[in-house]
């Protein structure tokens, strides 16, 4: 794992070098010249790759902690390692009756809030904390009351629960990702809608080009997303990790809604607009029934995002099924156009494995990422999913540090022995800073896949 964060670390700095060197190119040309200020395609040129040296060092500082945290947990195994030898060696014999758990109620650490940075923040040390209270959870059983099913049943392994299934939140972990300012219902983002103009002047001492440039508001809603679950003191306080399986599911559905409004949104009025109610983001057509067709698509995406956007796509999203539909896809002489992990191929379009999710692999050289947040029931008949073709740095999401945060609230169900468990967050998200970097493939080539 730690080789795998310090390979992101070093493509991450190549591509920084890359965008660094573009705007030292920029200001070597106009000192070169003798100008004391940039015209306007080089201040455009300017702001882009500066953004884009902005997000790098967010990714890049992201990334270094990911590492610090990890090397850290690597010295202190070696360490722990080292001492256990000693003390083994050293030490009489001793037999442990009883130690410190993990959790518990004077302790430092809280198990939702591991529970939760470990699932979606990656806190590798967050990880090794839940788990190490599992293992300690095996040596006790205990039986449970209320409509737990087979939580009641004493001889249980509470290890073995199945919890209720959610998509997560891939699209939103693939996107341009900032904190949430403290204030505020609706985020304000200044938007170009007139640019200025150049043009040859006609003769000498004759106006020259003069067209005002105008911005517009782009206002983006802060939503809150929330959920809450009354369950019986009983139920907490005599059964096994109960207040804990309803906290976690409540996290994961959390995750999984505000990834799908990111997606889909609601489209109405004043609303929130996910990518597939942005305005003005561009569209292209599948109406074919092969893989190859598909391919094409996603080519005429991948053009009009280069020629509309002036830069390229960076991030497929679809549906599993329709990665996996993909994958089956050959050409006419039954070779694959997807090359699968471990096999190859002399005509592939693209390569990863057909069976996962998330990050799959690549069509077209563009990452795929698979989230079955993205709908299967849209078009006429209701059975058509989509693709989004975007650029992750145009895709903006704003979410409260702290989000998600979680409640329990016993006195106002005193009289009835009730604890209500509530989980709430503040979120923004907006594709509609460049609508341009982002194509909508759709139609009827959409109700071809494996059933």
């Amino acid at each position: 794992m730690l080789e795998q964060i310090r390979s992101l670390i070093a493509a991450a700095l190549e591509e920084r070098l890359t965008a660094d060197q573009s705007i030292q190119s920029i200001l070597a040309t106009v000192e070169t010249e003798g100008r004391a200020d940039l015209n306007a395609d080089e201040n455009a040129s300017f702001d882009e790759k500066r953004a884009e040296l902005d997000v790098i060092d967010v990714r890049i500082d992201e990334l270094r902690q990911r590492e610090e945290k990890l090397s850290d947990l690597d010295e202190r195994r070696s360490e722990a390692a080292v001492a256990l030898e000693q003390f083994t060696r050293n030490a009489p014999a001793v037999v442990v009756r009883s130690e410190e758990r993990t959790y518990r109620a004077d302790g430092e650490h809280d198990f939702l809030q591991d529970a939760f940075r470990a699932k979606f923040h990656h806190d590798s040390r967050a990880a090794e904390r839940v788990e190490r209270a599992r293992s300690e959870a095996l040596s006790e059983y205990r039986s449970t009351t209320g409509n737990f099913g087979g939580l009641v049943v004493p001889q249980f392994l509470t290890s073995q629960f199945a919890e209720n299934l959610r998509s997560g939140r891939p699209f939103l972990n693939n996107v341009t990702a900032v904190p949430l300012p403290e204030a505020g219902m609706t985020m304000t983002i200044p938007r170009g809608t007139t640019g200025t103009t150049v043009a040859a002047q006609t003769t000498q001492n004759t106006a020259v080009s003069n067209t005002t440039y105008v911005a517009a508001d782009l206002n983006v809603p802060v939503r809150t997303f929330a959920g809450q679950q009354v369950v019986s003191r009983q139920a907490v306080e005599r059964g096994t990790g109960i207040g804990q399986i309803i906290m976690s599911d409540l996290y994961s559905d959390y995750a999984t809604k505000v990834n799908i409004s990111a997606i889909s949104g609601d489209g109405s009025a004043g609303g929130h607009f996910g990518v597939l109610n942005t305005t003005s983001v561009q569209t292209a057509a599948w109406a074919g029934t092969t893989g190859a067709s598909l391919v094409s698509s996603i080519h005429n995406a991948l053009g009009k995002i280069n020629a509309g956007r002036f830069m390229a796509a960076d991030l497929v999203v679809m549906h599993p099924r329709r990665w996996a539909w993909l994958c089956s896809q050959s050409d006419s002489s039954g070779r694959p156009l997807v090359e699968i992990t471990g096999y190859s191929g002399d005509n592939v379009i693209g390569a990863g494995a057909a069976s996962g999710y998330g990050i799959m692999g690549s069509v077209a050289g563009v990452p795929v990422v698979t989230d079955a947040g993205v709908p299967i029931g849209l078009g006429v008949s209701t059975d058509e999913d989509r693709i989004i073709v975007t650029r992750r740095a145009d895709n903006l999401f704003m979410e409260d540090a702290a989000a998600p945060v979680g409640f329990n609230f016993e006195e106002v169900l005193g009289d009835s022995l009730g604890i209500r468990m509530v989980v709430f967050g503040y979120s923004a998200f907006t594709a509609g800073r460049f609508p341009v970097g982002t194509c909508v493939i759709s139609g009827t080539g959409f109700k071809q896949v494996l059933s």
